[in-house]
């Protein structure tokens, strides 16, 4: 099945070695690409596409940083037996209309599942500072337990301001046309655009709660990461905090990847 019109423009405004790394991962993702088959090098992948050799090593770099591909000096690039979810930064944030969740277990191979639970709440005085609200404000609270291939894999509480989607299609995050989406098309569908993510990332031993609810075995620690999402409304140009998340993993089953683009 072609792209439709929107996903056409969609595709046409990302980089090209984002582009072209789509276009490995779909191969991978496929199975036309199997685990330790040989990809295409920088070299190749520049009279294919046209491209610079930067943009062609920006592709690679890209599909390494995800856990997808492994190199081997002298040899080539190869695809990578993958079973644990790496979280990409700052990719994950703005390249899918999808929950992050479901793209980081589906290259893994694994079946992504989300549980949650999702109730007004008065925010209190670490949320409100988050969010930029008066504590004791009401917010859109809502509790996750995401599992691949049926293993636990991460747990979250999640705030979103009921100032700015009170009343929207998006107010209840798991309802409506949105009830898939992730933020960036969450958002979107009312005036917003995803533009800065803030993360402080701690180390540290699980709680008992975190150990029973995550299964984690002795010794494991767990990667507690503090999230603030940022948006801009349409004709603004303001930064405004729309989430702000509390999210714990277990660092047995977890990778954190950041690929850093020097700022232009």
């Amino acid at each position: 099945m072609g792209l439709s019109s929107t996903d056409a423009a969609a595709q046409s405004k990302k980089p090209a070695y984002v582009r072209i790394a789509g276009a490995i991962r779909e191969q991978i993702k496929s199975g036309a690409l199997q685990a330790d088959d040989p990809v295409p090098s920088a070299a190749a992948i520049c009279e294919q596409y046209e491209v610079s050799m930067i943009t062609a090593k920006s592709a690679l770099n890209l599909l390494r940083t995800e856990g997808l591909v492994y190199g081997i000096a002298g040899k080539g690039t190869f695809v990578a037996q993958n079973r644990r979810m790496v979280r990409t930064a700052p990719h994950r944030y703005f390249q899918s209309n999808d929950r992050t969740y479901v793209q980081e277990a589906e290259r893994a191979g694994l079946t992504p599942e989300a549980r949650h639970e999702t109730q007004v709440m008065a925010a209190t005085e670490s949320v409100a500072q988050r969010l930029e609200v008066a504590a004791g404000e009401h917010v859109m609270a809502t509790r996750y337990r995401i599992f691949a291939g049926g293993r636990p894999m991460s747990m979250s509480t999640s705030w979103e301001p009921l100032t700015i989607t009170g009343g929207t299609e998006i107010e209840h995050p798991h309802q409506g046309t949105y009830a898939n989406s992730g933020l960036n098309a969450r958002f979107a569908a009312i005036g917003w655009t995803i533009e800065q993510v803030e993360e402080h990332l701690i180390v540290r031993p699980p709680t008992p709660e975190e150990t029973t609810e995550l299964i984690i075995p002795d010794g494991v620690h767990v990667i507690e990461v503090h999230q603030t999402v940022r948006a801009i409304q349409d004709g603004t140009d303001n930064l405004v905090p729309v989430e702000a998340a509390d999210i714990v993993f277990p660092a047995d089953r977890n990778e954190f990847t950041y690929l850093m683009d020097r700022p232009r």
